[in-house]
């Protein structure tokens, strides 16, 4: 860890050099009564769908925990739906962190998940194949959930595209070699049109 000073004038430790892999870090088997929900969380989590999620498709990955408190700091949801789901156990990766490094990564995973966006036209053939193929059970989609995103899609798509005429792009060109200037859609000049450098009245830059 290092200090380093921020606008404000605080100091904050950051990790320099090469982060801990996996190897590094530590994980086990830990019973769901040796851990909780880290109360500055300020997500608001679906419940009911990571509860689906993990009847069909188990409970994969791992809570990351500060080891000092047991405050979970990524997979607080998760972790809700597996209780009540019935696990008594889930896999655990435990972190020697103190409190301020808890609530920084605590912030990033959440934030990190909102600045995150779909390739709308490969998110509609991966939905529509699974669909096709097993059903959208296990996903958190429902097919009502894929026909209004499809049908929003459209809605904001333009039926009709605006002409775009070429003199009104405002290209302008210049010549490397003799700095004739030329604009619009005119066409470029011939070679026998054009002076040698030294004969041309140099044209002023447009800005």
């Amino acid at each position: 860890m290092s200090g380093i000073t921020s606008d404000d004038g605080q100091t904050v430790s950051v990790m320099v050099g090469i982060p801990p892999s996996p190897a590094d870090q530590t994980y086990e088997i830990t019973p769901v009564e040796a851990l909780a929900t880290h109360p500055d969380n300020p997500r608001l989590g679906n419940i009911k769908a990571i509860r689906e999620s993990i009847r069909i498709n188990g409970f994969y990955g791992v809570c990351v925990v500060q080891r000092s408190t047991g405050h979970i700091l990524v997979g607080n949801h998760r972790y809700l739906a597996a209780v009540e789901e019935g696990l008594t156990e889930v896999p655990v990766m435990w972190l020697d962190v103190d409190d301020d490094e808890a609530r920084r990564l605590l912030i990033a995973d959440n934030r990190t998940s909102d600045l995150g966006a779909y390739n709308d036209a490969i998110l509609i053939a991966l939905l529509t194949q699974q669909n096709d193929l097993g059903g959208l059970d296990g996903t958190a989609w429902h097919k009502d959930d894929v026909d209004k995103f499809i049908a929003a899609l459209d809605k904001d798509s333009p039926d009709v595209f605006p002409e775009i005429m070429v003199e009104d792009l405002g290209l302008e060109y210049r010549c490397p070699a003799c700095a004739y200037e030329w604009s619009g859609d005119e066409r470029p000049p011939t070679r026998e049109e054009v002076p040698p450098p030294h004969d041309m009245p140099q044209k002023p830059r447009r800005h």
